[in-house]
């Protein structure tokens, strides 16, 4: 099987689309020798943030010489991204490989429960397995969607980490903010240490409700852990990102520079650096300086991600209000620009008329696209809803020349900023010509 052939097979999984319950997963599972359990785990949940948090834990935990493998999810340009080790994504060749040796658990699996497994599911399990293969001292696992019945959570994890709760697949996960925090709540392991910076207080209440049932301990940020100071450094700097001073569980550290920009990138950062803490245990087992490193090399890709200076071009896959909010706090608070180019496409199933609210104001021009994922709204009818709320904007559907279309209408004091999902961010990285990380 080469890599084309595995994604073909991988895209036929996708019309099975998601599906609750551990039965599917916890069978393939078994029938691979149950490899999620033969190395040691950090579980991530939360609405937003899950990403920048795993790959925040994932580089300072590799600083000091562990080996680290990675699970993260959706994907920005190739599938291979999901399941790196040591910062580095499989190649194609080894995640061709992955699948072939799993794909007789898969068939088997099929047959007997008669209900197919999903393109989630089957990955989670080759993560797994790769881990185990070779030999990772942690993994750092990004659920795909709530917790309780995601495929990633039958990993026996000693720390989880619990980002926020905020309104997005309502669907599948509840239409309250408690019942939301219930299902990432069913991450929570017995005896476990869990990280959190939920602040709402009902969301709150059931998280504490499960630490208590399960004799875990809970560690909340503001209360435990918490940043003492957050200084952005913008772009007249060159230097893009900001320095950190946090107050952990087992110090204090001072000074930390993180290439990443958002208010919230920082409450992500303590997380991290509490989630490391509570996996090593002891200061003398973690560092300050591989704090310190580990903070000042991480990347994340599409998240507020910086790709030009002149003009300023700003990735961000902003999928949901709150991640909209977020991105216009940065916009508005930490950015220098004259004018701003918006490149826009949404999802169709997300709340689109909260996200054009948010972002609509914030632009001087606002281009309308669609990535190719099925479930992206169509940019004309963008434009229409925009049109409803007393916006105007352009329609071009491809994100290539999207992208090339708003940079020619940017001088080199103005900003470009895609955003509306990570979709479209991805093929907006692939457009730009940046590779996969």
């Amino acid at each position: 099987m080469d890599f084309k052939e595995a994604e073909e097979y991988l895209g036929r999984r996708a019309r099975f689309g998601i599906k609750p319950g551990l039965e599917r997963i916890r069978l393939l599972l078994s029938l691979l020798g149950d490899p999620q359990l033969e190395f040691p785990s950090i579980h991530i949940t939360g609405t937003n943030g899950k990403t920048s948090t795993a790959r925040m834990v994932a580089s300072i935990l590799g600083v000091g010489g562990r080996k680290v493998g990675r699970y993260t999810s959706p994907h920005l340009q190739s599938v291979t991204e999901r399941i790196c080790v040591d910062g580095r994504p499989v190649t194609e060749r080894e995640f061709a490989s992955l699948l072939e040796r799993v794909i007789p658990a898969v068939e088997e699996t099929d047959a007997r429960t008669g209900d197919p497994l999903t393109y989630f599911e089957v990955t989670t399990a080759m993560a797994f397995l790769h881990f185990a293969r070779r030999k990772v001292d942690v993994g750092v696992i990004e659920v795909g969607l709530g917790g309780r019945w995601d495929a990633t959570n039958l990993l026996m994890s000693q720390v989880q980490v619990i980002t926020g709760v905020a309104f997005d697949h309502t669907a599948e996960l509840g239409d309250t903010l408690e019942r939301i925090a219930f299902e990432k709540a069913g991450i929570i392991k017995g005896g476990s240490a869990v990280i959190s910076a939920v602040a709402h207080p009902g969301a709150l209440k059931v998280i504490a409700a499960a630490c208590k049932e399960r004799g875990s301990e809970l560690k909340l940020y503001g209360r435990d852990f918490q940043l003492i100071y957050q200084l952005t450094y913008g772009v007249e700097t060159e230097r893009i990102g900001q320095v950190l001073g946090i107050r952990g569980l087992l110090r204090e550290y001072a000074d930390l520079f993180l290439p990443l920009l958002g208010e919230h990138q920082g409450v992500n950062a303590a997380c991290a650096v509490a989630a490391c803490e509570a996996f090593a245990g002891s200061p003398a087992v973690l560092s300050a300086d591989e704090v310190a490193a580990g903070l000042r090399r991480v990347t994340s890709p599409g998240r507020l991600e910086v790709v030009s200076l002149h003009p300023l071009v700003i990735l961000d896959g902003a999928h949901n209000p709150e991640g909209a909010f977020r991105l216009a706090q940065v916009i508005r608070n930490d950015l220098d620009y004259e004018k701003l180019v918006l490149v826009l496409g949404i999802l169709e199933d997300k709340d689109m008329r909260r996200m054009l609210k948010i972002l609509l104001p914030l632009a001087d021009t606002v281009v309308f696209t669609q990535s190719r994922e099925e479930r992206a709204a169509p940019a004309r009818r963008l434009a229409r809803l925009a049109r409803e709320m007393g916006y105007e904007g352009v329609v071009v559907e491809d994100i290539g020349e999207a992208v090339r279309f708003a940079r020619t209408l940017a001088s080199v004091s103005d900003m470009v900023c895609v955003t509306g999902s990570l979709y479209t961010v991805g093929e907006a990285r692939e457009a730009l010509g940046l590779r996969p990380e």
